[in-house]
């Protein structure tokens, strides 16, 4: 493939726009994730943040990319079917119900 036609291309930085705005999350999320107060509610709730960036991705242009992203988000949303989590998140301080 012809590296100038890719660049040039009129959906490339829209494409690159939706993939940054996914990271930039993931890596704010890693960074508050990582902290020594984190607690079960803080991941909860950036779980449930990512899932809101994921289900902006635009389906008519990001069809694989936003799949795969669901299919990856799904996987970890069923390791936090537990009551433990949703309690936690609920009686978090920064819900607003």
């Amino acid at each position: 493939m012809n590296v100038k036609r890719i660049l040039r291309g009129r959906t490339f930085f829209d494409d690159l726009n939706h993939l940054v705005q996914v990271l930039k999350y993931v890596k704010e999320a890693v960074v508050v994730l990582q902290s020594d107060k984190t607690n079960l509610a803080d991941c909860f709730i950036n779980l449930v943040k990512l899932a809101a960036i994921i289900k902006k991705i635009p389906v008519e242009f990001h069809k694989n990319f936003r799949s795969h992203c669901i299919n990856k988000f799904n996987e970890r949303w069923k390791e936090f079917q537990y009551d433990e989590f949703l309690l936690a998140f609920f009686l978090h301080p920064a819900y607003k119900g």
